[in-house]
């Protein structure tokens, strides 16, 4: 009779698939989280309104102190997407001399729910 609780728990464990052990700060790990990064679309549109294809998009995100490039495709639509996770996102379009007006994206969340403000953007050469 000894021996009957450690066999308890052992039988318990095994047959709990989705057990998650308790991390180190007395929490559990989250099982059930989408790792799927947020995009946003960004439109291009020139100074008579229509879509620019191959705009020149920088990001710039400026929690992380990093950027980058996009190319916009051929409706003038380049996808930001959440690459580093919450905090502030600028995002200008140009073409040749002309830029657009600076605007900004706000990913908040945590690694397992995030959302983006605002859902899209549309932005005018000038």
């Amino acid at each position: 009779m000894r021996f009957a609780l450690p066999l308890i728990a052992v039988l318990v464990l095994a047959g709990c698939p989705n057990y998650v052990p308790y991390l180190a700060d007395g929490g559990r790990a989250r099982v059930n989280c989408s790792n799927s990064a947020l995009s946003v679309p960004v439109t291009i549109l020139d100074r008579a309104g229509d879509p620019a294809p191959g705009a020149v998009v920088a990001i710039e995100y400026m929690s992380y102190g990093q950027s980058e490039n996009l190319i916009a495709d051929d409706r003038g639509i380049a996808l930001v997407k959440e690459q580093y996770g919450p905090g502030t996102v600028r995002v200008q379009g140009n073409v040749n001399d002309l830029k657009t007006p600076i605007a900004e994206l706000s990913y908040v969340g945590t690694d397992c729910a995030s959302s983006v403000s605002p859902r899209s953007l549309t932005l005018k050469l000038q």
